[in-house]
């Protein structure tokens, strides 16, 4: 079990760096197939509230996804299936098996760790990342079980490997270099102190000096390091803050919308660099309420505060069930404060370890009654979750298969599978996008109308899809200018005029729009 476990988070790992559904669902697939070596709880454990905010979180942000997101994503749902793998898995371990799920989390981390501090030592890296692309997401992961792992050593077994395993996590978090994970690590150590007094656990006077001068270190080091990222965060709150309007409370703009926003406001005083591309608010609670409105928000802040409710009552377990609550709330805590300042919860792997710790901390407690749900609601669920979870990876499957018939010179199996993908995936812009560019160089190379008019009709139905997204609308641009003899209708210049005018409020600094704008206005020219 174990070993699937690590492959699971591995897996989930890579995904968080490559959004990729064929990683995703392998992954999940993996996650699943080590869960089912645990043996179910035969006692009834867990509250509703947490049960129904997991629950309620990820059935929101994938219906919101389907029915109110103008810019649908393949991660919303697979996000959504992490949060709740993790919980399910979580639930099912209970405290009997808890040990196991630690052992697979800290193989990760400590692997993660020994990555690290060879990018930092051995390559002199100034911020070290390991395999995530930012180190904000390497310290979210790592304090998600370097704290549990720190309770566990001063408060049940201090064992030798697993001080040398702590030190090595600590090292690792120092490398990041991320203020937001030192901030967070600094604040889930007092919320454990706090948590492991209420519970009865005393700690040596020793120890708790030298957690508050290593929390101490990590917090000064935070507000004197890198001072004018701070104001560039400042400029993306104050974004989310003016987009969000009444109009949005309810539903919210859509799952991963905030890139759509950021890069219509390009050179409007938005400090965050030109160069760089983020599709994150740095703050979870607030780009929650921007993209999923006040229910996901509800269901976020209820996700974050619910399990140290549960954490604060382990007074009345046993004394082992006690430890593992208390360290599994450092755990939580530290991604709960984090996502104040940057993005956890919009990382696989982060909210699969989330989840599990969560479903872990819920199965510890006895539940007041067994309540079952019908079989046929199960049934139902799982299967509209597997086909909301298979349609994004047969249609990566089938545009990527289309790709390699392509570049073998295949035409005919490249046209046929890109007009499969793209219309599995009706909604996603990306396979539209993917046909289109196929039919173009098609019409170019062996300059056929019906070529042409496949393309246009491709990036016309693309970004009919996603009207924030540039790509297929500078596609349809590009159609009507380079192929304009070929196309039975091509368009007059007003209209092209304002598809640039279209293109340039989408994304303003873009190169690519910029060098489609200087082409057709010399094209009007003439």
């Amino acid at each position: 079990m174990v070993p699937l476990l690590f492959s699971g988070l591995a897996l989930a790992a890579a995904g968080s760096v490559d959004a990729s559904p064929a990683l995703w669902a392998g992954a999940l697939a993996v996650l699943w197939a080590g869960s089912r070596c645990l043996p179910a709880s035969v006692q009834p454990a867990g509250s509703p509230l947490i049960a129904g905010s997991v629950l309620g979180f990820g059935i929101w942000m994938v219906l919101t996804n389907l029915w109110a997101n103008p810019s649908y994503t393949a991660a919303a749902p697979y996000h959504a299936a992490f949060l709740l793998c993790g919980f399910l898995i979580g639930r099912r371990a209970g405290a009997e098996a808890a040990p196991l799920l630690f052992k697979a989390a800290l193989a990760l981390a400590l692997g993660l760790a020994a990555w690290t501090l060879w990018q930092r030592i051995g390559q002199g890296a100034e911020r070290a990342q390991a395999l995530f692309e930012t180190p904000a997401t390497l310290g979210a992961t790592i304090n998600l079980i370097l704290l549990p792992a720190l309770a566990v050593f001063v408060w049940g077994k201090r064992r030798v490997a697993l001080a040398i395993g702590v030190c090595l996590l600590v090292a690792a978090l120092v490398a990041t270099g991320s203020r937001g994970a030192w901030l967070a690590a600094a604040a889930a150590s007092a919320v454990a102190v706090l948590v492991a007094g209420h519970a009865g656990f005393r700690a040596p006077l020793a120890w708790l000096a030298t957690a508050a001068a290593i929390s101490g270190g990590l917090v000064v080091g935070a507000l004197l390091l890198n001072v004018g990222s701070s104001t560039a965060r400042l400029d993306l709150y104050g974004l989310a803050l003016r987009a969000i309007a009444p109009a949005t409370l309810a539903t919210g703009s859509g799952y991963l919308s905030f890139y759509y926003l950021l890069e219509s406001a390009r050179g409007s005083g938005i400090e965050y660099g030109d160069a760089l591309t983020t599709y994150f608010v740095h703050n979870d609670y607030l780009q929650t309420l921007l993209e999923l409105g006040i229910p996901g928000l509800a269901c976020l802040i209820a996700l974050a505060v619910l399990p140290q409710a549960q954490a604060w009552r382990a007074s009345m377990l046993t004394p082992d069930r006690r430890l593992t609550a208390v360290a599994l709330s450092g755990g939580l805590a530290s991604m709960a404060v984090h996502a104040l300042v940057d993005f956890p919860f919009y990382v696989p792997v982060c909210l699969l370890l989330y989840g599990g710790a969560v479903g872990l901390l819920d199965s510890l407690q006895p539940a007041a009654s067994d309540m079952r749900v019908p079989r046929v609601l199960v049934t139902a669920s799982m299967a509209l979750g597997m086909w909301v979870l298979l349609a994004p990876l047969a249609a990566q499957a089938a545009a990527g298969y289309a790709d390699r018939q392509w570049r073998l010179a295949r035409g005919e199996n490249a046209a046929y599978w890109f007009e499969v993908a793209r219309r599995i995936e009706s909604r996603d812009w990306r396979y539209h996008w993917y046909a289109g560019q196929f039919w173009q160089a098609q019409a170019e190379a062996n300059r056929r109308p019906e070529a042409a008019r496949l393309a246009d009709a491709a990036f016309a139905e693309g970004f009919a899809a996603n009207p924030r997204e540039v790509r297929n609308l500078l596609g349809r641009i590009s159609t009507h200018v380079r192929l304009r003899s070929l196309l039975a209708t091509p368009v007059d210049p007003a209209t092209l005029r304002a598809w640039v005018d279209r293109a340039l409020a989408l994304a303003p600094q873009d190169p690519l729009v910029q060098a489609e704008r200087d082409r057709v206005l010399q094209g009007l020219q003439k």
